[in-house]
């Protein structure tokens, strides 16, 4: 499961086109009749809203994805003829289905930063910084991100400066990138790193960018 409750709204509603509709339904009917002992919403009441409202959607398999996949919603009360579920934080859904209606820009730009999974990859240049450039394995993973990872890193980047809503992602995606200078830093001045092939050098123009970034230069 996705860490933040936050990343697995985004995506529970890139994954699900439904799940926008299900999610603002279930908060009518929470609004509607209140908060109940026994949870936030119910099955009965959901569908009949939903119907009400003129969709024709069956909410059981996105409401099971919501629970078990992402952990947004939770069964709070069950029988043989009720369910009923729990926001795990209404105040983060409403957020997000407020994001939902953003610029289709701001909206590609978190969809692209989610794809390039930013944890993961500043966890591996992380380890990589700790014991340096020491083997062949750890020379050609370096070598990918630098040709590969980055350069779609910086598009990102650029286009997220942009806006107030993806500083968070070009914050995140500015501390990999230098993160990622200093492992191409410490290793060149132990000596362990040699020169990359020349035609690795003549790449696109992104590549180019990202080299010049590995090597220090100003990415503000």
């Amino acid at each position: 499961m996705i860490a933040t409750l936050k990343d697995r709204l985004t995506e529970a509603l890139l994954k699900y086109e439904k799940a926008s509709i299900i999610l603002r339904v279930a908060l009518s009917v929470t609004e509607d009749r209140g908060r109940s002992e026994v949870g936030d919403f119910d099955y009965k009441s959901l569908v009949s809203k939903l119907m009400e409202l003129g969709y024709d959607i069956e909410p059981k398999m996105i409401l099971r994805a919501l629970e078990r996949d992402y952990g947004i919603i939770q069964t709070s009360y069950k029988t043989s003829n009720q369910h009923w579920w729990r926001f795990i934080d209404e105040d983060a859904v409403r957020e997000a289905l407020q994001q939902d209606e953003e610029d289709p820009e701001i909206v590609l730009i978190k969809t692209q930063a989610l794809s390039l999974d930013l944890v993961g990859l500043e966890k591996k240049l992380g380890i990589l910084l700790q014991r340096g450039l020491k083997t062949d394995l750890d020379r050609i993973t370096f070598r990918k991100i630098a040709f590969e990872e980055l350069p779609l890193l910086l598009d990102v980047y650029r286009r997220s400066t942009q806006y107030e809503e993806t500083r968070e992602i070009s914050q995140r995606i500015k501390k990999i990138l230098t993160l990622a200078s200093k492992v191409v830093k410490n290793s060149n001045a132990k000596g362990n790193y040699p020169r990359l092939p020349e035609k690795e050098g003549k790449g696109e123009n992104n590549d180019v960018d990202s080299l010049r970034l590995l090597h220090g230069e100003d990415i503000s």
